[in-house]
């Protein structure tokens, strides 16, 4: 298949024993981040997050369904103590269902966190479709995201990872091992 052709098949994932259907088609290597989106800020700027801001060298995008959770709490720690210590040149960004005063609760137990935070929940309808049909991690019915994990580079998508499983975290090691043998 080449970059960027639709995929627009039924993609299925779970939330434990729960199927949940995802809207948009799952990026794969090579694919350059399309969308018109503008999210929010979180946490740890005041910049909203948009397709250019993200096809500006290279960035590792984490989405996280509910950060006041274990799983996301765990993804988003994980991802800052391995980015910080074995990719210090990859900016690191997560996106959030959530509120954005949401990301308060992550400030309070970890203030030493230096990743960026946006939200969907404070975009416009519009800006909330373009950025989760871009990354293929919108839930049919709501308006949460999946979790994932993508690696970008000048906007072209080089490792997608949206778990089949959305109980608990992504596999952050994995995911880690995969870039390195593309050698972000």
């Amino acid at each position: 298949m080449k970059p960027n052709q639709s995929r627009q098949e039924d993609r299925w994932v779970r939330l434990g024993e729960t199927p949940l259907l995802l809207v948009g088609s799952a990026p794969v290597a090579g694919d350059l981040l399309g969308g018109d989106f503008a999210l929010p800020a979180g946490r740890n700027t005041t910049s909203p997050l948009t397709r250019a801001s993200l096809c500006r060298g290279a960035v590792i995008v984490s989405t996280l369904p509910d950060i006041g959770k274990h799983a996301c709490a765990l993804q988003v720690l994980d991802l800052e103590e391995h980015v910080r210590t074995e990719l210090p040149g990859v900016r690191l960004v997560h996106v959030a269902s959530d509120d954005a005063s949401r990301w308060n609760e992550v400030d309070w137990y970890h203030p030493d966190l230096r990743a960026e935070g946006y939200t969907v929940a404070g975009a416009p309808a519009a800006s909330r479709r373009a950025f989760t049909s871009a990354f293929g991690v919108g839930v049919s019915g709501s308006d949460r995201v999946a979790h994932g994990l993508f690696a970008l580079r000048d906007g072209r998508f080089e490792v997608v990872d949206i778990p089949v499983q959305q109980l608990g975290s992504p596999d952050v090691h994995g995911f880690l091992r995969a870039l390195a043998a593309r050698r972000m």
